[in-house]
């Protein structure tokens, strides 16, 4: 009668080592599963975050591109106004009055910054910048959009001050008279000369410079703000 027992015994405990060990390695079965999709997301979020870095610099490379020729082109302007000024402030004439029609056309635009905003929408709106772990990275990328939205600020402040300067060119030119001098011999340039106008036109046109001034060197200051982004983002993702 002992030897029957002894063996229920055994066998006892051999069915408990086995449901150990099938539970060991379902666990280990699963947790390797879940290591290996970790790994996996970490390495689809890197390869999107060097997608998203790769595309904001060559966004960031348009931008810089165009913000010096935005600079350039606001500084030819800013010289017609100049010229406008001087003319506004010389004694009347014909001749006078034929630059002022000319020198007038350096009011009448407004040459503004429009960047490249695909990649930074897609950032913001698709949770990009989360994927984006290197702090400076990400740092430079919202330095330069934030500064983006002053620009764009200032740039609206810009396009309203040329509406009211043209209104005020309106007031003082004949500009079918400046048509019709094309085919006239000796054409006559007719300037409105009420001192309060003209002086409104000045005085208009001078801040309007300084708008110009002011706007150019934060265009300036975005430039400077790019290319240094650019670098430290190649830097720290490895790009070309």
């Amino acid at each position: 009668m002992e030897v029957p027992h002894h063996s229920h015994g055994h066998s006892s405990s051999k069915n408990w080592k086995s449901y150990v060990g099938e539970f060991l390695m379902l666990f280990f079965a699963v947790f390797s599963g879940f290591i290996a999709e970790n790994l996996r997301e970490n390495y689809v979020e890197k390869e999107r975050a060097h997608q998203y870095i790769s595309s904001m610099v060559a966004d960031l490379k348009k931008d810089t591109l165009q913000l010096q020729l935005v600079i350039n082109a606001n500084k030819k302007l800013m010289k017609g106004i100049d010229s406008l000024l001087f003319y506004l402030r010389s004694q009347p004439s014909n001749e006078v009055n034929k630059k002022l029609y000319i020198y007038s056309s350096a009011v009448g635009a407004s040459i503004l910054f429009e960047g490249e905003s695909g990649t930074m929408a897609q950032l913001k709106n698709a949770g990009g910048l989360r994927l984006i772990k290197d702090t400076a990275s990400v740092n430079k990328i919202a330095s330069y959009d934030q500064f983006n939205e002053v620009i764009k600020k200032q740039g609206d402040a810009y396009y309203r001050s040329t509406l009211e300067l043209l209104t005020l060119v309106e007031g003082v030119m004949d500009f079918s008279v400046a048509q019709a001098a094309d085919s006239a011999k000796n054409p006559v340039f007719f300037i409105d000369r009420d001192p309060v106008k003209l002086r409104l036109l000045y005085n208009k046109s001078f801040i309007h410079k300084r708008i110009i001034m002011n706007y150019s060197a934060n265009l300036g200051q975005q430039k400077k703000q790019g290319d240094t982004a650019i670098a430290v983002l190649r830097k720290n993702y490895h790009l070309n």
